[in-house]
């Protein structure tokens, strides 16, 4: 066994077990480490992403457009099957046959052909050789379904990013209107103190205490309210991420909104290319178009080639397994003008998607240039509220100073207290109805 070396100085060594300086470490350790950052609108849109039922069930309808089109690639194949069966006859099968007689011979007048029970095993193969087209219009159509379910899972995110968007925003909106109501309330606070000194100096009626305090009681009946919303909108936007309801919720600001206007008519002929709407009615369109020549298929020669390898336990039979292969031919001449129908009610329905295509194209612009006219509003209210905002500080400080030097009313201090309120409101809303503004107009447009 070694012994542990001495220090220097001669005393032996010690374990510095002191619990007060390891907590002082720990903590100094954690200050260092890195606060978890805010989420911002990109983290929220990627949870949401991959959370959204909605999006799972539009990766379950591309899953199924996917499988449809192998079907009926699946057509063109070659199809096999085993089958067996057995058979039980009422009398055994016997052929008459008429021989010469012979004097002295008894001969048989029938000839067996088969027993009376018996079972048949049978390995049958065939393969199309001629639809009409029937099989290329089946494939042709089910590659524009796959399309078709990318559109509709396309404009399904957006729509999912949008909602997240929205209950992001209103987040941020009940936060900062929560600490607006909080302002308002310490303000009307701050104005009570006010006339409770004067008040007990004897310079103010007992009306300006009572007003005052129900218009405290009114702005904590507010302030309660906002508290909900703040934990509403909370829960909403939790759920959208596929969290628990009541998950802690720090959100990041967004970026001042970006000046600037952009030309209508060049997001107008964007929106009518990106949208997923116009590209998903021109897949239906088509597709329909090819269930029109799926019908007419039918109504062609069809041709096939079929094999089979048959089995027969039947004493009667010479070779009890036969090789057969067949090439057959049928076409329907005549059935009622049935398919005939078919294919113009298939005409008929893709005429309709695309009027329908043509009727979104102007709705999208309409949409389009309300979006861009809300972007607009929202950019000049917020300038004006952001302006607002300063003046009615200031007008709230003076009414403050005329009412202490008894020179202004109660009246005034109130009614400067409510419009700056008011103001707080108008621009809080107007910032993010800004934000708001310019995600929907991303969104008509086909770009979010």
């Amino acid at each position: 066994m070694r012994d542990s070396p001495a220090p220097s100085n001669g005393h032996p060594a010690r374990r510095d077990t002191h619990p007060v300086r390891w907590a002082f470490v720990a903590l100094c350790l954690f200050n260092a480490l890195p606060a978890p950052a805010a989420e911002t609108l990109a983290d929220a849109w990627r949870l949401a992403l991959s959370a959204d039922a909605r999006l799972r069930a539009a990766d379950a309808d591309s899953d199924a457009a996917r499988a449809t089109r192998e079907a009926a690639r699946g057509l063109a194949l070659p199809k096999a099957s085993i089958g067996s069966s057995y058979t039980v006859l009422s009398k055994e099968p016997a052929a008459r046959i008429d021989l010469p007689s012979v004097p002295g011979l008894s001969l048989p007048n029938q000839l067996p052909l088969s027993e009376r029970n018996y079972a048949t095993h049978a390995l049958q193969a065939s393969l199309p050789v001629y639809t009409g087209g029937r099989i290329a219009a089946a494939v042709a159509a089910a590659d524009t379904g796959v399309r078709a379910s990318a559109f509709e899972r396309t404009r399904t995110e957006q729509a999912v990013k949008l909602d997240v968007a929205e209950a992001w925003l209103n987040v941020l909106r009940a936060r900062r209107a929560l600490a607006a109501a909080e302002r308002h309330l310490a303000a009307l606070d701050a104005h009570a103190l006010d006339v409770g000194n004067l008040s007990k100096e004897g310079l103010v009626a007992r009306n300006d205490v009572l007003s005052v305090a129900v218009a405290q009681a009114d702005a904590r009946q507010r302030l309660t309210q906002a508290r909900h919303a703040v934990d509403l909108s909370g829960a909403a936007y939790n759920r959208l991420l596929g969290r628990p309801l009541d998950d802690t919720v720090d959100l990041a600001e967004p970026p001042p909104p970006e000046a600037g206007r952009e030309d209508i008519a060049a997001l107008g002929a964007r929106a009518r290319t990106l949208r997923p709407e116009m590209a998903l009615l021109g897949a239906r369109a088509e597709a329909t178009d090819q269930e029109a020549e799926m019908e007419r298929a039918g109504r062609r020669p069809q041709v096939g080639i079929t094999g089979a390898v048959l089995h027969e336990d039947n004493r009667y039979r010479v070779n009890q397994d036969i090789a057969q292969i067949a090439v057959g031919v049928q076409w329907e001449i005549f059935d009622g003008g049935v398919r005939r129908q078919r294919a113009d009610a298939a005409v008929a329905r893709a005429r309709a998607e695309r009027e329908r295509q043509s009727d979104a194209a102007s709705l999208i612009e309409l949409e389009v240039r309300r979006e861009w006219l809300a972007v607009d509003e929202a950019a000049q209210r917020f300038a004006t509220t952001r302006a607002a905002t300063g003046q009615a500080d200031e007008n709230l400080r003076v009414a403050r100073d005329r009412y202490r030097n008894g020179v202004g009313t109660h009246t005034e201090v109130l009614d400067a207290e409510a419009l700056r309120s008011l103001t707080d409101y108008n621009h809080l809303n107007a910032l993010y109805d800004h934000h708001l503004a310019r995600l929907r107009l991303r969104k008509a447009v086909g770009e979010l």
